[in-house]
């Protein structure tokens, strides 16, 4: 359980910092453009990443789970990236956490899942500190000349959520021997999807040189956050590490805090450590 715990927080950490930048390009450039050059540099790395472990034997069931991750996956990121281009950071990423922590792991209760008592109120306490945390006024803001659309972006927020927790699930049916591949799998579906909607709906690809940097950031994060999260999934259970790996909003909101000035309230100061807490109610036996 230690291990599923510093893994799954470990993603929270890349995905927060992964989103945080994400949401930086999309600013910049289309949600299309920045999802699919990230994803494109995500590839490559995971290419060289798997040459250099022992060889893999994925099934097909694995690489058509792998598949249909990177679909559900991709849905989730354009619907973020999107959110957080018309929404507040602090309030996007709570919500669709919220989401893809808990709908996996009901999933896992319902398919016979026992856990410890104890480990069962840190769950329920990272689910409050995900809700808590996305508590934010209407006159907080990023930036003088960013303009808002909330109910667009709850919507966008809420479909993310949706996305990335039926991406998680996929994932969960892949075998211990199949590897990375399964992630390479998702990210082959994910670039075609990507860089189809880029070219006919956003302003073409790759993204735009003004958001490259933060592109390239989110990139990098999204390979490393894959990795962290298929393997704390494998080790189980997924209640846990759907829950612990979604804990990023904590990373996204500090962020936002630092570099656009986004004001972090006393009642989401309180959801920070209720996440804390949430942290150490999982890790006991």
């Amino acid at each position: 359980m230690t291990v599923t715990i510093a893994l799954a927080l470990s993603t929270s950490l890349l995905f927060g910092i992964g989103d945080f930048l994400g949401g930086v390009a999309t600013r910049r450039d289309s949600a299309f453009a920045v999802t699919g050059t990230s994803h494109l540099i995500s590839i490559v790395l995971m290419v060289i990443v798997v040459s250099l472990l022992p060889a893999a034997s994925p099934t097909a069931a694995d690489l058509w789970f792998g598949a249909l991750s990177g679909l559900l996956g991709v849905l989730g990121v354009l619907s973020l990236y999107a959110a957080l281009a018309v929404g507040r950071m602090s309030i996007v990423a709570p919500v669709s956490a919220a989401l893809s922590a808990a709908l996996p792991a009901i999933f896992d209760f319902a398919t016979g899942t026992s856990l410890s008592p104890i480990t069962v109120v840190g769950i329920a306490l990272a689910l409050v500190a995900i809700v808590i945390v996305s508590i934010a006024p209407d006159d907080q803001l990023h930036e003088p000349v960013h303009q808002y659309r909330p109910r667009l972006a709850l919507g966008l927020a809420i479909l993310s959520g949706i996305g990335f927790s039926g991406a998680f699930i996929s994932l969960s049916f892949t075998a211990v021997e199949s590897g990375l591949t399964p992630i390479l799998a998702a990210r082959v579906v994910s670039i075609a999807v990507a860089v189809v909607l880029a070219l006919r709906f956003g302003s073409g690809f790759p993204v735009d040189r003004s958001a490259l940097k933060p592109t390239i950031g989110a990139g990098l994060a999204d390979v490393l956050a894959n990795v962290t999260m298929l393997t704390a999934i494998r080790i189980g259970p997924l209640a846990v590490a759907s829950v612990l790996g979604s804990l990023f909003p904590v990373v996204v909101v500090a962020l936002a805090r630092v570099f656009l000035k986004e004001r972090l309230h006393a009642w989401q100061k309180f959801g920070v450590a209720l996440a804390v807490a949430a942290v150490l109610f999982s890790a006991m036996p």
